[in-house]
């Protein structure tokens, strides 16, 4: 997936996997459950006029992923 993000006053590019949330399930008809699991984004890339600053911003990735998973929480409340 590709999304377009504002990042210290920069417009990127991200490239991203992205994995929705999983509910959890109390109980299965065998009396076992599933936790469920939080929605996650695994950037690929990250560009800037078709440089990849991935590397250069290695230490926000954690920052850009939760940018990036804001954004499509929004998208989706907007539709």
């Amino acid at each position: 997936m590709n999304i377009d993000l504002y990042f210290k006053g920069v417009e990127f590019q991200i490239e991203f996997d992205f994995q929705p949330e999983e509910p959890m399930v109390m109980y299965y008809k065998d009396g076992s459950g599933y936790p469920g699991c939080a929605a996650e984004v695994t950037i690929e890339s990250i560009k800037h006029q078709g440089v990849d600053f991935y590397d250069v911003l290695e230490d926000s990735i954690s920052d850009i992923e939760d940018m990036v998973l804001a954004k499509i929480a929004d998208d989706r409340e907007n539709y």
